[in-house]
């Protein structure tokens, strides 16, 4: 016996048979949602425009948006078939015109899973399936195989599975596998594995894991594959990522290279967090040439530790047998040109409440190129005693003014530092032992509540053993009086969105009186010859300038500085001859909005050629102006489906030789980019010859479709012949899954090109050529 009505959803936690006699009695609404329990806490919700139940099989047939769900299961298709007996649910599509069963394909979800296929079998107590040509996806990855089984534990077992990050029906590169196991959130095991682009098969494996956990986990590294002139065919990033725990884990990596040998690179990163961090590296380097091979290595070690919320101990080293081994095995242009290793351990103490604190460190440099080992600071120690009042602390009166004493400071510090060198020609050794103490006083005060007026004193003692024919003590002293003030200027217009205009103008005075002596011979300044320098004093003049303004759009206010101009000169009493008049330099910049930033610099000589003042002619010695302007689309962030968005690397306008060539590629959503920067420099010798200097920079970037980004960059020297300098072009296409760049620098010491294509989703996947640029 078969019942049948359209358009019934059921949803009522009783017996099936229950729920047939209420409908055949009328007393079910034509719209109702009915379920049938199939466990005591668990109950079976299904729907579709066609419900057929047959009594005697207690089989339901839904046809048409057919739907079921139980537990964490969703099944949808164009007809289910449930049978409540076995507790097994099969879906399959529609006909269509043809015949072909596509219309409406069952689509099966549990929780991170999700399949599709022409055909679906799922017992709902097992947690068991298969899946007939289907498709899943997970975390933006696609599986499709002929036959997909799936078990209770979350797992995909499939035969003559494709697994890609690509989309499409016909997948531009995939991963296919004879027999697969998929683990959720975990790996996926494959056996026979063949890597194809296309139809075309590239490369075979017997088996292969691919790692679908998300966050931090052990497993193989992604190897890439390139060349360059310096190596040749290389092999790179080929070993095994050990996550051992949350504290700590090591990266093991191989390169092999046609030429060179090849080199082993291990790091074992710590971290406990508020605690201590730091890392150990170990690279081995099998260097082969036509004229014998070496084995080199280097160490490297870093080190911090928090012993106590004021106590910290920080190290770090770097060790190598061989001083061209970053030349060999970096990309990097400050490894390339860096010929020094630095080692250093230091220990520093705080104390908070007294704003005083402890330094000892050990510093030792070795000179790559000389051969020189240069022990700096070993050790070195320091101690700063902070700004303090000396009569006592500043505490509140109630309102009332603090007695002038109370704002008297003093600061003092004190350093030994331990130099020596040593060099493979004795005679370029040296020894210096120093000890240096400063002391200072200063005290602030505001005159009738407008008038800053600053005093203070300082005395400088260093204490010297050398065997550099240097002195033996250096002492100085320093007095000095500033005082100044600020006034301010208020305008409010009401022209367009402008509400206000303050000028800020603030000079300032400064005296100055110093004396410098000098001790040589002696130990440690005692004993030796003394000998005092003349005192200097001297009269500085400040005036400084700015501009500020206050704009009003669709009711927010924003706060700009639009200019600055500010002055300054001096006067030195004891310098001999007649020019006691120092320069008037001039500093001044311009910034209207964000797009346009202008700066000049200029100094003025208040003398002429002859010695002669004139303070209200001077003359111009030089005069230096930049000028940037930035223009850019507007990005695309607020697009409704960020899926969707297209990603292009960045250019670098300022020609960063290793941040632009060989860098992966960067994002951005920026329709189109323009920069232009001009400088100009004009100089003025006391010969009266001078001298020009000019150049322009620009950087151009812009999207001529949705897939592809063209960035330029271009440098030309204005003077004296008009030549230009740097230039580079990049281009990047996206190529759906995959993506490629070229970038060529055509001039300039990293004259060369860069090519690479790889997968998106797992950059490790590439084949990049590089030729030119430092050692290659």
């Amino acid at each position: 016996m078969n019942i049948s009505q359209k358009k019934q959803v059921f949803a009522y936690p009783k017996p099936l048979l229950h729920l047939i006699c209420y409908y055949l009695l009328g007393l079910l609404p034509i719209h109702a949602q009915i379920s049938a329990p199939i466990a005591e806490k668990d109950s079976l919700v299904f729907d579709g425009d066609k419900v057929t139940y047959n009594v005697q099989t207690e089989r339901v047939i839904l046809t048409g948006n057919a739907r079921i769900q139980y537990q964490d299961v969703t099944l949808t298709a164009g007809r289910i078939v449930y049978d409540h007996k076995a507790h097994l649910v099969e879906a399959e599509a529609l006909p269509d015109s043809t015949g072909e069963k596509t219309i409406d394909l069952p689509h099966f979800t549990r929780k991170n899973e999700d399949l599709t296929g022409i055909a679906i079998v799922y017992n709902l107590d097992t947690g068991r399936g298969q899946v007939t040509d289907g498709r899943a996806s997970h975390q933006r990855k696609y599986y499709r195989g002929s036959r997909i089984l799936l078990d209770s534990q979350k797992a995909l077992h499939a035969q003559a599975l494709s697994l890609s990050t690509c989309n499409r029906d016909h997948v531009h590169y995939d991963f296919l596998c004879q027999n697969v196991k998929v683990l959720e959130n975990d790996k996926a095991i494959g056996r026979s594995v063949t890597f194809r682009i296309g139809p075309v098969p590239l490369f075979w494996v017997p088996f292969f894991v691919f790692p679908v956990k998300q966050g931090r986990h052990s497993g193989l590294l992604t190897p890439s594959v390139g060349s360059n002139s310096r190596d040749g065919l290389f092999i790179r990033n080929l070993g095994y990522y050990h996550a051992e725990s949350e504290y700590w884990d090591t990266t093991i990596r191989g390169t092999f290279r046609e030429r060179g040998g090849f080199l082993l690179e291990s790091r074992t990163p710590y971290n406990i967090r508020n605690r201590l961090s730091g890392s150990v590296d170990l690279d081995y380097d099998r260097q082969t040439s036509p004229v014998g091979s070496a084995n080199n290595f280097r160490i490297g070690l870093q080190h911090q530790q928090r012993l106590n919320s004021t106590t910290n101990i920080r190290g770090n080293g770097t060790f190598a047998t061989s001083t061209d081994f970053d030349r060999r095995n970096s990309n990097s242009l400050f490894n390339f040109l860096n010929r020094q290793l630095r080692s250093s351990i230091s220990l520093d103490k705080r104390w908070t409440e007294s704003n005083r604190s402890l330094d000892g460190s050990l510093t030792y440099y070795r000179d790559l190129a000389k051969k020189r080992n240069s022990f700096q600071g070993f050790p070195r120690l320091s101690f700063r005693q902070g700004r303090r009042p000396i009569f006592g602390r500043q505490e509140g009166t109630g309102g009332l003014s603090l007695p002038w004493y109370k704002s008297v400071y003093y600061n003092l510090s004190g350093n030994l530092n331990n130099n020596w060198i040593r060099d493979p020609d004795p005679e370029n050794n040296e020894n210096d032992l120093t000890l240096q103490g400063l002391f200072s006083v200063n005290s602030q005060h505001r005159l009738m509540g407008v008038l800053d007026f600053n005093p203070s004193f300082s005395l400088n003692e260093s204490f010297s053993e050398n065997d550099q024919d240097r002195p033996t003590r250096r002492g100085s002293y320093n007095a000095s009086l500033r005082s100044g003030t600020t006034l301010y200027g208020i305008f409010r217009p009401q022209i367009g969105s402008l509400r206000g205009i303050r000028h800020r103008l603030q000079p300032r005075v400064n005296f100055n009186y110093s004396q410098t002596g000098t001790v040589s011979g002696g130990t440690f300044g005692f004993g030796g010859t003394r000998d005092w320098a003349d005192p200097r004093r001297s009269l500085g003049l400040n005036l400084s300038n700015t501009f500020d303004i206050k704009t009003e759009h669709e009711g927010q206010e924003r706060r700009t500085t639009l200019a600055t101009l500010n002055f300054s000169t001096g006067y030195d009493f004891d310098t001999p001859g007649f020019r006691k008049w120092r320069d008037l330099r001039t500093n001044a910049s311009v910034k209207p909005s964000r797009k346009v930033d202008i700066r000049l610099n200029m100094t003025h000589t208040l003398y002429d050629n002859a010695d002669n003042r004139r303070l209200f002619h001077p003359r111009l010695r030089n005069f230096t102006v930049t000028s940037n302007f930035r223009f850019q689309g507007r990005s695309g962030l607020e697009t409704e489906h960020p899926e969707t968005r297209s990603f292009f690397p960045t250019s670098d306008p300022s020609f960063g030789f290793e941040r632009n060539l060989y860098d992966d590629f960067a994002d951005t959503t920026q329709p189109w980019r323009f920069n232009l920067t001009h400088y100009f420099s004009f100089n003025r010798g006391l010969s009266g010859n001078s001298t020009k200097r000019s150049w322009i920079k620009a950087d151009l970037g812009f999207n001529p479709t949705q897939k592809l980004r063209a960035d330029y960059s271009l440098n030309i020297d204005l003077t004296p012949d008009r030549r230009i300098n740097a230039q580079s072009l990049s281009l990047y296409y996206d190529l759906h899954c995959w993506e490629t760049r070229f970038a060529w620098y055509p001039t300039g010491f990293n004259k060369g090109f860069f090519f690479k294509i790889n997968i998106k989703d797992i950059p490790q996947i590439k084949l990049e050529h590089r030729r030119g640029g430092f050692g290659l």
